[in-house]
């Protein structure tokens, strides 16, 4: 991971001292977390599904020709709800993460027209999660004993999830002046669970759109 962070710090002090163009973007990224967990020949995997957005900087470097690098800064937020009432008994379970993304991507871009651009990039995303919570509520039942709220934390001290993920992302994009629209796909590549037997790995589909300062 040192090396990872270590690559990340140099295209950063390459794009502050090359001439680099700065940019701001917003955007949808729907997350989804794939576990699985294996005994014998048995295997048994679950999906949890989030609405997520994000928010950031970037600066797109040259390198040479039509080849540049784009290093971005960008903090994403991902929520859940979900509500199932048996017998009376209603039990709502709301779910938020934040996260802060480091993509590193390599864009090629093809000008279509002197003022149109079209590029395909693709590269590593560095991810750490800033918090994960958990928050179960009850109501409607008898006698209320069983109501209220209760609450977890994804990275207390008794968690075994980790907080840092690397993806690969791979996308596309189209520029029409200093106006960007694009769109692609993160791939966890880490492991992101402790538990024995069990693999635990994030993905997101992503679509935003940047301007040019």
């Amino acid at each position: 991971m040192k090396k990872i962070f270590a690559f990340v710090a140099a295209v950063v002090l390459f794009a502050g001292m090359a001439s680099a163009q700065l940019g701001i973007h917003v955007g949808y990224a729907p997350q989804t977390y794939l576990g699985k967990y294996t005994s014998g020949s048995t295997t048994i995997s679950d999906t949890t599904s989030m609405t997520g957005f994000f928010v950031g900087v970037d600066y797109n470097v040259n390198i040479t020709g039509d080849l540049n690098v784009n290093v971005g800064l960008q903090g994403r937020y991902n929520t859940s709800s979900e509500s199932n009432t048996l017998l009376g008994v209603t039990t709502k379970v709301d779910a938020t993460q934040m996260l802060i993304d480091v993509p590193v991507l390599f864009n090629y871009g093809l000008n279509l027209s002197d003022a149109l651009k079209l590029s395909v990039f693709a590269g590593p995303t560095i991810t750490y999660a800033l918090s994960g919570t958990t928050k179960t509520t009850i109501s409607g039942s008898p006698a209320g004993l069983l109501d209220g709220t209760t609450e977890s934390d994804w990275y207390g001290d008794n968690s075994n999830l980790k907080k840092l993920d690397v993806a690969l992302s791979v996308g596309a994009a189209i520029t029409f002046s200093d106006i960007k629209i694009f769109g692609g796909y993160n791939m966890g590549l880490l492991n992101l669970t402790t538990a024995d037997n069990t693999t635990y790995k994030g993905s997101n589909l992503f679509l935003g759109v940047g301007y040019n300062l």
